[in-house]
């Protein structure tokens, strides 16, 4: 795996956009450092391998106050006291190369998590479509949407943000906000990713309705779109490979 398929090198190139930056958890390196300033400045942070996929190795860090933490990893929960306490204990926990994130809260359904998987596709020469869109939900006790990892499930994207506590936003205005952050992060990421023609977006919206790109995915796993009982957008994705 190169350099440049890093979570950190994707998200330098999509910062660079002023359109996208503000949609965009901040992001850095691991360092007992970078832990300790966005454990001040957010109420949630994740850790998280530099590179692979599928939630593995994903911890959430959550401020409990008076330098209380609460560390989850997969449906473990752990509470320590004070900053350097909590250092240790998720250094122990890691493997090589690790981000931290600030944590998006994102918006549930009954009390669980979910983010959203955006498939944005081009045939050569043509314009990026985006080809389908399904929400990932939690699994019971779970932070991470990976459905396989969590024993989370799919649903239709209207049905989640309909049955979520998402506030103040229709279900339409939030999806082409989602399509239209979507389609300009992959034309931002083709001037670095130049022979890409495809994007697997994990998307978060949190319960005010804003829209947050989680992380870039060049190699998609599109069987997610089976799950779902509609098997249109499944073909359409099939159609452009």
């Amino acid at each position: 795996m190169g350099v440049s398929e890093s979570k950190l090198t994707k998200y330098y190139v999509l910062r660079a956009s002023s359109a996208l930056a503000g949609t965009l958890p901040r992001t850095k390196p691991f360092s007992k450092r970078s832990l300790y300033e966005f454990l001040d400045r957010y109420r949630k942070v994740i850790a998280k391998p530099a590179s692979g996929s599928g939630g593995a190795g994903v911890m959430m860090i959550s401020s409990k106050g008076s330098s209380t933490y609460r560390v989850q990893r997969g449906a473990k929960k752990r509470t320590i006291r004070g900053k350097k306490d909590t250092y240790h204990y998720l250094r122990k926990k890691m493997g090589a190369r690790y981000l931290v994130q600030r944590g998006i809260s994102l918006a549930r359904i009954n009390g669980r998590p979910f983010d959203v998987r955006v498939m944005v596709q081009r045939r050569p020469g043509s314009q990026w479509v985006v080809t389908g869109m399904l929400a990932k939900v939690a699994g019971r006790g779970y932070i991470i949407t990976n459905i396989k990892r969590s024993g989370g499930r799919v649903l239709p994207l209207r049905t989640a943000i309909r049955s979520s506590n998402i506030r103040g936003a229709s279900s339409d205005a939030v999806m082409a906000r989602l399509r239209r952050i979507a389609l300009l992060a992959a034309s931002r990421l083709v001037t670095y990713y130049t022979s890409q023609n495809v994007f697997g977006f994990d998307m978060g919206i949190d319960s005010s309705g804003k829209v947050w790109i989680i992380e870039a995915n060049l190699r998609p796993d599109i069987t997610l779109f089976l799950k779902l009982s509609d098997k249109g957008m499944y073909r359409t994705i099939v159609s452009y490979r």
